[in-house]
């Protein structure tokens, strides 16, 4: 099952969770499952997940 019908389904968590592994399986660039979890709560308008994951991704390249 994909991430976004997890959401959908209200398995938001493990939505989260399939997409931050997506980092070692695609060698994604650092940062870049925080830019698809960030996406995944854009297109469900969850504004509030949405600064979230990012103010943790500024969090995570900040050291």
């Amino acid at each position: 099952m994909k991430a976004g019908q997890l959401a959908d389904l209200g398995f938001t968590e493990s939505a989260e969770q399939r997409l931050l592994r997506a980092f070692h399986t695609y060698a994604l660039p650092e940062g870049g499952a925080y830019d698809l979890i960030a996406d995944l709560h854009a297109g469900r308008r969850a504004d509030a997940d949405v600064l979230r994951w990012r103010e943790a991704k500024a969090h995570l390249l900040a050291h």
